[in-house]
């Protein structure tokens, strides 16, 4: 039988936007949307990372647990860290880069059972044999190279339910959106419209007007005005200006 959500789930889920929304930007999720998921999903913590996996860097590390909050930015490149030399082997950890599947939302238990968790070699070396028994994982979009995830961790007891899963999934785009939102009004960078969004990245990539034009199904001529309303909307004199203002914001992958 199919979970569902119940009618407090489905409020809960539009508060947990709007409150994000709301929330005062910051360098990484606004802080709003992880006390909204620690009161819609029970967990001990739940966090927001961003990494450099390339160039082995732990771009963004912030977490709530319980009302204490922690937010490491920028770290210095760590490349003797464990965890890049046993991330890719922990299958939950490595699962959206070895697939490409940003959609699914990963549990532990989908490829370990206790005991086996705990005989990684992930568990002892990266978190000390002190980690969490049971961890929910969303992959968001994020730039080549870099991981962008919500954790959600429990210490003991019952595992994550598929009413928690159905949870994240469907919250997952809509977190997305509000960390970009969150982005571009701490960055302040100027909102475009979907179409001016397109028209910019193709932009960004070198394609002229009339590549543009094919790739949108649209005329060249509406893709010289997407761009004059590009740039009355960002100042900027040339399509690098805008892309250089607003394209680094985006990151943009597929939501799926």
């Amino acid at each position: 039988m199919a979970e569902t959500l119940s009618d407090w789930d489905l409020r809960r889920l539009v508060t947990v936007i709007e409150d994000g929304r709301r929330d005062d930007p910051n360098r990484a999720m606004p802080w709003a949307v992880l006390d909204g998921l620690l009161d819609l999903i029970h967990c001990d913590a739940v966090g927001f990372t961003e990494f450099d996996v390339p160039h082995k860097v732990f771009l963004t590390e912030q977490f709530l647990e319980g009302h204490e909050r922690s937010l490491a930015l920028d770290n210095d490149q760590e490349t003797d860290h464990p965890y890049w030399r046993f991330h890719h082997d922990f299958l939950p950890c490595s699962y959206a880069e070895r697939t490409g599947d940003l959609r699914r939302i990963v549990l532990h238990s989908d490829f370990y059972s206790p005991a086996e968790l705990h005989n990684t070699p992930f568990f002892a070396e990266v978190w000390g044999g002190h980690g969490p028994t049971h961890r929910m994982v969303a992959t968001l979009p994020a730039a080549p190279g870099r991981t962008r995830r919500i954790l959600l961790d429990r210490d003991s007891g019952p595992d994550f339910s598929e009413r928690d899963r159905l949870v994240v999934q469907l919250l997952r785009p809509h977190l997305y959106e509000v960390y970009l939102d969150a982005q571009r009004r701490l960055n302040g960078v100027p909102r475009l419209s979907d179409r001016e969004l397109q028209v910019l990245q193709l932009a960004a990539q070198g394609r002229s007007n009339a590549d543009i034009a094919r790739e949108l199904f649209i005329s060249v001529s509406t893709v010289r005005k997407h761009m004059e309303h590009i740039f009355d909307r960002t100042g900027a004199r040339s399509r690098a200006a805008a892309a250089a203002l607003v394209v680094p914001h985006l990151n943009v992958g597929n939501l799926g």
